[in-house]
Protein backbone atom coordinates (compact mmCIF):
# COMPACT_ATOMS: atom_id res chain seq x y z
CA UNK A 1 0.00 0.00 0.00
CA UNK A 2 1.25 3.50 -0.84
CA UNK A 3 1.20 6.41 1.61
CA UNK A 4 -1.57 7.94 -0.53
CA UNK A 5 -3.66 4.77 -0.16
CA UNK A 6 -2.98 4.85 3.60
CA UNK A 7 -4.37 8.39 3.81
CA UNK A 8 -7.38 7.35 1.72
CA UNK A 9 -8.01 4.45 4.13
CA UNK A 10 -7.90 6.80 7.11
CA UNK A 11 -10.33 9.22 5.41
CA UNK A 12 -12.69 6.38 4.54
CA UNK A 13 -12.65 5.27 8.16
CA UNK A 14 -13.30 8.80 9.47
CA UNK A 15 -16.23 9.17 7.10
CA UNK A 16 -17.63 5.72 7.90
CA UNK A 17 -17.55 6.57 11.60
CA UNK A 18 -19.07 10.02 10.99
CA UNK A 19 -16.09 11.94 12.38
CA UNK A 20 -15.84 15.48 10.93
CA UNK A 21 -12.34 16.28 9.62
CA UNK A 22 -10.41 18.67 7.40
CA UNK A 23 -7.08 18.38 5.59
CA UNK A 24 -4.57 21.13 6.35
CA UNK A 25 -0.84 21.38 5.72
CA UNK A 26 0.87 20.46 2.46
CA UNK A 27 -1.95 18.33 1.05
CA UNK A 28 -4.38 21.24 1.23
CA UNK A 29 -1.76 23.77 0.09
CA UNK A 30 -1.08 21.60 -2.98
CA UNK A 31 -4.65 22.27 -4.15
CA UNK A 32 -4.07 26.02 -4.34
CA UNK A 33 -0.40 26.37 -5.20
CA UNK A 34 2.50 24.48 -6.72
CA UNK A 35 2.29 20.88 -5.43
CA UNK A 36 5.21 19.55 -3.42
CA UNK A 37 6.06 16.20 -1.89
CA UNK A 38 5.40 15.73 1.80
CA UNK A 39 6.27 13.09 4.37
CA UNK A 40 3.06 13.51 6.34
CA UNK A 41 -0.63 14.35 6.16
CA UNK A 42 -2.19 16.85 8.56
CA UNK A 43 -5.86 16.75 9.49
CA UNK A 44 -7.96 18.68 11.98
CA UNK A 45 -10.50 16.29 13.47
CA UNK A 46 -13.57 16.98 15.63
CA UNK A 47 -13.01 14.05 17.98
CA UNK A 48 -15.27 14.75 20.97
CA UNK A 49 -16.02 11.29 22.47
CA UNK A 50 -13.83 9.38 20.08
CA UNK A 51 -11.47 6.54 20.97
CA UNK A 52 -8.31 7.38 19.01
CA UNK A 53 -6.56 4.20 20.12
CA UNK A 54 -9.36 1.96 18.83
CA UNK A 55 -9.60 4.05 15.65
CA UNK A 56 -5.89 3.64 14.86
CA UNK A 57 -5.99 -0.07 15.70
CA UNK A 58 -8.91 -0.47 13.27
CA UNK A 59 -6.82 0.86 10.39
CA UNK A 60 -4.78 -2.35 10.33
CA UNK A 61 -1.41 -3.69 11.42
CA UNK A 62 0.59 -1.29 9.23
CA UNK A 63 -0.69 1.68 11.25
CA UNK A 64 0.76 2.45 14.70
CA UNK A 65 -0.50 5.20 16.99
CA UNK A 66 2.24 7.13 18.77
CA UNK A 67 1.26 6.87 22.44
CA UNK A 68 2.76 10.31 23.14
CA UNK A 69 0.06 12.98 22.77
CA UNK A 70 1.54 16.34 21.75
CA UNK A 71 0.31 19.93 21.98
CA UNK A 72 0.13 22.17 18.90
CA UNK A 73 1.65 25.51 19.87
CA UNK A 74 -0.60 28.05 18.12
CA UNK A 75 -4.04 26.56 18.68
CA UNK A 76 -3.23 24.80 21.97
CA UNK A 77 -4.91 21.60 20.80
CA UNK A 78 -3.70 18.06 21.19
CA UNK A 79 -2.18 16.11 18.34
CA UNK A 80 -2.01 12.38 17.75
CA UNK A 81 0.36 10.87 15.22
CA UNK A 82 -0.51 7.69 13.33
CA UNK A 83 2.56 6.16 11.70
CA UNK A 84 2.10 4.27 8.46
CA UNK A 85 5.08 2.02 9.06
CA UNK A 86 5.77 0.52 5.59
CA UNK A 87 6.40 3.94 4.03
CA UNK A 88 7.57 5.83 7.15
CA UNK A 89 4.69 8.24 6.56
CA UNK A 90 2.95 10.08 9.40
CA UNK A 91 -0.68 11.12 9.59
CA UNK A 92 -1.11 13.86 12.19
CA UNK A 93 -4.55 14.25 13.75
CA UNK A 94 -5.05 17.63 15.41
CA UNK A 95 -8.07 17.97 17.70
CA UNK A 96 -10.41 20.79 16.77
CA UNK A 97 -9.86 23.17 19.65
CA UNK A 98 -11.23 26.47 20.89
CA UNK A 99 -8.81 28.73 19.00
CA UNK A 100 -11.07 31.22 17.14
CA UNK A 101 -9.35 30.80 13.77
CA UNK A 102 -9.18 27.03 14.15
CA UNK A 103 -12.94 26.92 14.68
CA UNK A 104 -13.72 29.35 11.87
CA UNK A 105 -11.51 27.62 9.30
CA UNK A 106 -13.15 24.31 10.21
CA UNK A 107 -16.60 25.80 9.60
CA UNK A 108 -15.41 27.09 6.19
CA UNK A 109 -13.91 23.80 4.98
CA UNK A 110 -14.87 22.55 1.52
CA UNK A 111 -15.36 19.19 -0.09
CA UNK A 112 -12.89 18.87 -2.98
CA UNK A 113 -11.12 16.20 -4.93
CA UNK A 114 -7.79 15.47 -3.26
CA UNK A 115 -5.51 14.12 -6.02
CA UNK A 116 -3.09 12.45 -3.58
CA UNK A 117 -5.91 10.27 -2.24
CA UNK A 118 -7.79 9.99 -5.53
CA UNK A 119 -11.02 10.87 -3.75
CA UNK A 120 -13.14 13.72 -2.47
CA UNK A 121 -12.32 14.92 1.02
CA UNK A 122 -12.87 17.89 3.32
CA UNK A 123 -10.08 20.48 2.98
CA UNK A 124 -9.29 23.93 4.32
CA UNK A 125 -9.97 26.89 2.04
CA UNK A 126 -7.06 28.64 0.30
CA UNK A 127 -7.44 31.63 2.62
CA UNK A 128 -7.31 29.46 5.73
CA UNK A 129 -4.29 27.52 4.44
CA UNK A 130 -2.50 30.85 3.95
CA UNK A 131 -3.51 32.20 7.38
CA UNK A 132 -2.45 29.06 9.26
CA UNK A 133 0.83 28.73 7.37
CA UNK A 134 1.60 32.37 8.24
CA UNK A 135 1.13 31.45 11.89
CA UNK A 136 3.42 28.43 11.66
CA UNK A 137 6.02 30.50 9.80
CA UNK A 138 8.44 27.66 8.99
CA UNK A 139 10.39 28.10 5.77
CA UNK A 140 8.48 25.33 3.97
CA UNK A 141 5.20 27.00 5.02
CA UNK A 142 6.38 30.36 3.71
CA UNK A 143 7.36 28.71 0.42
CA UNK A 144 3.88 27.16 0.25
CA UNK A 145 2.38 30.64 0.75
CA UNK A 146 4.45 32.13 -2.08
CA UNK A 147 3.32 29.28 -4.34
CA UNK A 148 -0.30 29.72 -3.23
CA UNK A 149 -0.15 33.46 -3.88
CA UNK A 150 1.38 32.94 -7.30
CA UNK A 151 -1.27 30.43 -8.40
CA UNK A 152 -4.38 31.55 -6.49
CA UNK A 153 -3.67 35.07 -5.17
CA UNK A 154 -6.18 36.77 -7.46
CA UNK A 155 -8.99 34.50 -6.23
CA UNK A 156 -8.55 34.97 -2.47
CA UNK A 157 -10.98 36.73 -0.15
CA UNK A 158 -8.50 39.41 0.89
CA UNK A 159 -10.87 41.02 3.39
CA UNK A 160 -11.07 37.73 5.29
CA UNK A 161 -7.29 37.28 5.09
CA UNK A 162 -6.77 40.84 6.35
CA UNK A 163 -8.99 40.25 9.37
CA UNK A 164 -6.91 37.29 10.54
CA UNK A 165 -3.48 38.70 9.66
CA UNK A 166 -4.32 41.73 11.81
CA UNK A 167 -5.54 39.44 14.61
CA UNK A 168 -2.39 37.30 14.46
CA UNK A 169 0.09 40.12 13.75
CA UNK A 170 1.25 38.46 10.51
CA UNK A 171 0.43 41.29 8.07
CA UNK A 172 4.04 42.41 7.57
CA UNK A 173 5.14 38.83 6.87
CA UNK A 174 2.33 38.47 4.33
CA UNK A 175 3.38 41.73 2.64
CA UNK A 176 6.93 40.38 2.31
CA UNK A 177 5.66 37.11 0.84
CA UNK A 178 3.38 38.96 -1.59
CA UNK A 179 6.41 40.92 -2.81
CA UNK A 180 8.27 37.61 -3.21
CA UNK A 181 5.31 36.35 -5.28
CA UNK A 182 5.46 39.52 -7.42
CA UNK A 183 2.54 41.21 -5.67
CA UNK A 184 0.00 38.46 -6.34
CA UNK A 185 -3.54 39.57 -5.56
CA UNK A 186 -4.73 42.83 -4.03
CA UNK A 187 -3.40 43.85 -0.64
CA UNK A 188 -5.62 43.05 2.34
CA UNK A 189 -7.14 46.14 3.92
CA UNK A 190 -5.20 47.48 6.89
Amino acid sequence: MTSEAAVARLVERLETEGVPYMFTGALSANLYGVPRATSDADLVVAFEDFDVVAFARGLGPDFVLDRQTMIEGFTGTTRHVVHFVPKQFDIELFHLGNDPHDRQRFSRRRRQRLPECDREAWVATAEDVLIQKLRWGRRKDLDDIVNLLTVSGDMLDWEYVGTWTREHGTGALLADLRAEADGAGPAPSA
